[in-house]
């Protein structure tokens, strides 16, 4: 199960395992307490754990269902019961994984940027799906802004 949660620290931090200020304890805590979520929303989903093995050997989630993103994100206040990102509801829970002050302002900014992904039209509502897919792709596409 642990390579499943890895998936999530994309997700969440895009890339967070690389971050050099966040210990090992800080990442072995961050994937306990994301098992359960990834487990739930992979069987509800249909995602395997070659799908996301696959998809994180490839640095890249275009494998991986757009609703188990939005399950995930949903689950963990990413996106709220509408299906909006929440950056301030997400970086709050992210917060408790990333003691340095100074990487963790680095991650505020990026949630301010991708905020945008909430004016973007989606095709499927409150669902979430669509938009978790956005607000992942804004995280990666400013991946290198974080420190590693």
């Amino acid at each position: 199960m642990s390579k499943v949660t890895c998936l999530l620290l994309c997700v969440v931090a895009a890339s967070l395992t690389k971050v050099s200020a966040v210990t090992d304890e800080e990442k072995a805590a961050f994937r306990e307490a994301m098992a359960p979520v990834i487990a739930e929303c992979s069987s509800e989903h249909g995602v395997s754990e070659g799908d996301i093995i696959a998809a994180k050997e490839a640095n890249n989630a275009e494998g991986i269902k757009s609703c188990f993103l939005g399950c995930v994100m949903k689950k963990t206040e990413i996106l709220d019961s509408k299906g909006f990102y929440d950056a301030e509801k997400g970086l709050g829970k992210l917060r408790k994984f990333v003691k340095s002050d100074e990487d963790f302002a680095k991650f505020e900014e990026i949630g301010r940027k991708c905020s945008k992904v909430n004016d973007e039209p989606v095709s499927d509502g409150e669902a979430g799906c669509d938009r978790a897919k956005l607000v992942l792709a804004c995280a990666m596409e400013h991946k290198a802004e974080i420190p590693i």
